[in-house]
């Protein structure tokens, strides 16, 4: 009788990885106190979109292909955050998987372990891999495109050169300013005179984009890219120019410091085709951010992927040396825990309890008075009430006195009005004037208090 053949031990190590990684992306989605600001507009357009109002759906400052995906998940799991944060997870899983296939083909299986176990412990990808916002999804569909470009470009072929060419009006149609690096990826074709490929890659996505691109015309009669340009335009040349520095500066904090000693390590032991390719993207990537006109740590974590194969080259030059000293491997496994304890640290992308007083709030007047029009400063109340919200801006305080107070309320025809600490400490005269409405519901904790006033006797 034949026995069973053993399971390949490189797939029990990748099995560990994406068990572990996936621990520990679920820990932080069943521990996110609230949805998050960006989150309630992704999730209201995918509302829209399960109700068939498209129109509505796009024209919202947001690009549509993440909420697509929220509404396609919402029939399996009827909760629009819920759906969210599955997608997120979903994209964020399969990354670890995607980089793994292709840090083996360019570094063997057993760097590309490395690299894979980076990738399921890195703490922002983890992050973004539980939240309710479209770069989990954005850095799958970008790195996905770069690698494969690489193969493309480096094997003179065709047809990855066109998928990636697709992947890139996806990863637009995610976040709108992913479209600037169709010109560096152009660029690199045209100057090995490859002008069908060039070709090949800029038509695969032309009509997507031209559609999306034809619609914002329609709608805004301004030859856009996104709706958020309205909003959000280019700045000036000499401010984008001292802006670079903190997008430069933002970039390598999105890596993480652990991280940096490794890509420097393993640097040189890349193919220099790939580092060639990354750098111009790289640089792209800075002077089209400074040109925004603002830069985080969010807008770069696409990059850390394509970062991590670096070290993942790096970690094995770090083995290496180790290993001439007689305590090597200890020190490796001790070096890899405290990896791991500094990648497992509190984030600062996690919501603080008063976002958590906020969903309470929600909840509350979903139970009590559901789909009414909620006047406050954040959407969270309103989102998880199902109502309308009216915006109370808390840059300057809208109200100078309670005769504006009551005009303002009235004509937005608010039901309810919700207070919070920030807006009291902004207008601190608020509280006097909402004295003669009754107080429905009062949630406080250690970071502020939420207050409901009730507006209108309608209930």
């Amino acid at each position: 009788m034949k026995s069973e053949p053993a399971i390949p031990r490189t797939r029990v190590y990748l099995a560990l990885i994406l068990v572990f990684g996936l621990v520990l992306r679920f820990f932080d989605l069943v521990q996110a106190s609230a949805i998050e600001m960006d989150g309630v507009a992704y999730a209201r357009i995918a509302d829209h979109f399960v109700h068939g109002a498209f129109g509505q759906a796009l024209h919202d400052v947001f690009s549509p292909f993440y909420p697509v995906l929220i509404g396609i998940a919402y029939f399996l799991v009827p909760d629009l955050e819920v759906a969210g944060r599955c997608v997120s997870l979903l994209f964020g899983m399969l990354l670890i998987c995607l980089c793994y296939a292709f840090f083996k083909r360019m570094l063997g299986e057993k760097k590309a372990l490395y690299g894979a176990f980076f990738v399921a412990i890195h703490p922002y990808l983890v992050q973004y891999s539980a939240l309710v916002l479209s770069e989990s999804l954005a850095t799958f569909l970008f790195v996905a495109a770069v690698f494969l470009f690489y193969k493309g470009w480096t094997e003179e072929r065709g047809v990855p050169l066109a998928i990636s060419g697709f992947l890139i009006a996806l990863t637009y149609l995610t976040r709108p300013e992913y479209i600037v690096y169709y010109v560096p990826f152009a660029l690199l074709l045209f100057a090995r005179k490859r002008i069908m490929h060039t070709a090949l890659f800029l038509s695969s996505p032309a009509v997507l984009a031209a559609l999306y691109i034809g619609y914002l015309r329609l709608q805004t009669g301004l030859w856009i890219v996104s709706n958020k340009a309205t909003s959000s335009p280019f700045v000036a040349l000499t401010t984008g120019v001292t802006n670079i520095p903190a997008v430069a500066y933002h970039l390598c904090a999105a890596l993480f410091p652990p991280f940096l000693l490794l890509l420097i390590l393993g640097f040189r032991g890349i193919d220099r085709q790939y580092r060639n390719l990354l750098i111009t993207l790289l640089v792209f990537h800075v002077l089209s951010l400074a040109l925004v006109g603002h830069s985080t740590r969010r807008y770069s974590v696409e990059f850390v992927p394509l970062l991590l194969l670096f070290c993942a080259q790096g970690a094995a030059v770090a083995k290496d040396f180790l290993r001439r000293y007689r305590h090597g491997l200890f020190l490796s496994l001790a070096l890899t825990l405290l990896l791991i304890a500094i990648c497992l640290q509190p984030r600062t992308v996690a919501l603080e309890q008063k976002r958590a007083a906020e969903k309470q709030a929600g909840l509350f007047m979903r139970d009590h008075a559901p789909g009414k029009t909620i006047a406050a400063r954040l959407p969270l109340v309103s989102f998880y009430s199902k109502g309308r919200w009216v915006q109370i801006p808390d840059s300057d305080c809208l109200f100078r006195d309670c005769t504006t107070t009551g005009v303002f309320l009235q004509a937005e025809r608010a039901d309810y009005f919700v207070l919070d600490d920030k807006l009291q400490k902004v207008c601190p005269g608020l509280s006097a004037c909402l004295t003669l409405f009754p107080i429905i519901a009062d949630f406080k904790n250690r970071d502020g208090f939420v207050r409901i006033y009730r507006l209108t006797d309608s209930d």
